[in-house]
């Protein structure tokens, strides 16, 4: 993936398919604290409804130094929309997540 590729994924993270997701895969874990790699690659697994979704989401939220941009990202209009219920869920435990130094 070159530069111009992951500018655009940021700009239209909706768009990130199976193979992008793999490529962010391995970013993230030669580079672990590239916050907005695991952001793309959190909302590549979403776009993939894949199991890993939810386990993905604590370290994304671990690794994250400002879990409400993270949150406002996760909900954003690009982002699949998702009942208002599960984002106040996905609210309240971004904020209860404990991380240990």
């Amino acid at each position: 993936m070159n530069t111009n590729d992951y500018i655009n994924l940021l700009n239209n993270s909706k768009a990130i398919n199976d193979k992008q997701t793999l490529i962010l895969e391995t970013i993230v874990q030669e580079f672990p604290f590239y916050q907005s790699a695991r952001a793309l690659y959190l909302k590549g697994l979403y776009n993939q409804e894949s199991f890993r979704y939810n386990y993905e989401l604590k370290k994304t939220a671990a690794h994250t130094t400002d879990r409400t941009v993270l949150f406002e990202f996760i909900t954003s209009e690009n982002f699949v929309s998702i009942q208002q219920d599960k984002i106040d869920e996905i609210q309240k435990a971004l904020l209860n997540i404990e991380v240990h130094h």
